[in-house]
């Protein structure tokens, strides 16, 4: 599921309205926006000279939940209110009844939030524990449960804008689409770059020509070559470039599987004729025509392939990826060893 800018900023509103509860779990695999939230609640309720006394951050992986629960039904110190926040809850490996009873009779001077985010880098996602339905279920009887999706592909590019010209720069529409296309939709990542755009460049207008003193020029178009090189006959560049993006670490195998996927899945809307219009849908239709649907089918599943292997196995990453686009180009399923163990 897609999320949009409206929906978050109706969100981070309530909270500037201090419409505020005792205890949030905000989960999804949008983290950037996730961490904003928390940090922004904790930012209402905590005055930054009282910060050291009534703001806690803990992880599920090494925290130690009698603590974290003493902590929060402990009185704040010269303040109506203590913040403590959970980062990482899918690492917690026990003390969830604990955590769930203290959900079901929270404290309430103390706002706890948790962040719950199971998806990993490819975007996938085992199913959520038991236990963290329950936890889900306490949560929403007392407090908010709040949901953070990826957000769409045009509100990236908008958050992109956004986020540019708070940093004091104006990035053109191409130079917004570009960062994006080289980059990815990850949101920290993004933001790194508009770091560094805004460095360099200051307070004035930036194009894609200036993009690639910050990015690199094969960096700023590797991914949109890639893409643009996959059609049947031209087996030997889409090849070369891969190499090529593997061995310069313009983008990580994961990040390749990720976005090809992404893309091949636009052609598969394309040709079935779901769509909503517009220059990306458009640019879908034209390069779907050199496919037909069973071909698509065929990538999308050798990547899917390619991607259980890059996370379960050591076999060599160029190898998994030189092998899914060979096999892709000639229509056949590929067989990766280990792929039947």
């Amino acid at each position: 599921m897609k999320s949009n800018l409206t929906h978050y900023r109706k969100i981070f509103n309530d909270v500037a309205r201090r419409d505020i509860v005792s205890l949030y779990l905000l989960h999804g695999p949008e983290n950037y926006i996730m961490e904003r939230m928390a940090e922004r609640i904790a930012a209402t309720i905590v005055p930054d000279d009282l910060k050291a006394f009534n703001y806690a951050v803990a992880y599920g992986s090494e925290m130690k939940v009698d603590e974290f629960i003493a902590t929060a039904s402990s009185f704040p110190f010269l303040s109506d209110c203590r913040v403590l926040v959970l980062r990482e809850l899918e690492k917690l490996r026990g003390g969830w009844k604990k955590l769930i009873a203290y959900c079901e009779n929270p404290v309430p001077s103390s706002v706890v939030i948790f962040l719950y985010n199971p998806f990993d880098e490819g975007r996938s996602r085992p199913r959520d524990s038991k236990e963290f339905e329950k936890l889900k279920a306490a949560v929403g009887r007392g407090g908010k449960t709040i949901a953070f999706d990826r957000l769409t592909d045009a509100d990236v590019r908008t958050w992109v804008s956004q986020e540019a010209k708070h940093s004091g720069v104006e990035l053109e529409a191409e130079a917004a689409d570009a960062l994006v296309r080289s980059v990815g939709d990850d949101l920290y990542d993004l933001k790194n770059e508009i770091v560094k755009i805004s460095l360099l460049y200051g307070d004035r207008r930036v194009g894609v020509a200036d993009l690639a003193a910050v990015i690199g020029d094969f960096r700023l178009n590797a991914m949109r070559d890639l893409v643009e090189s996959i059609e049947p006959g031209r087996e030997a560049r889409s090849l070369a470039i891969l190499h090529r993006i593997i061995r310069s670490g313009a983008e990580r195998p994961a990040g390749i599987i990720y976005q090809l996927t992404r893309h091949f899945l636009d052609l598969l809307k394309a040709k079935s004729g779901v769509g909503q219009g517009g220059y990306r849908y458009e640019r879908s239709m034209r390069a779907a025509q050199a496919f037909s649907a069973r071909e698509i089918m065929v990538w999308l599943e050798n990547l899917r392939r390619a991607e259980l292997l890059l996370k379960t196995s050591s076999f060599p990453e160029e190898a998994l990826l030189v092998g899914a686009f060979m096999h892709s180009f000639k229509g056949a399923y590929v067989e990766f060893p280990l792929m039947a163990a």
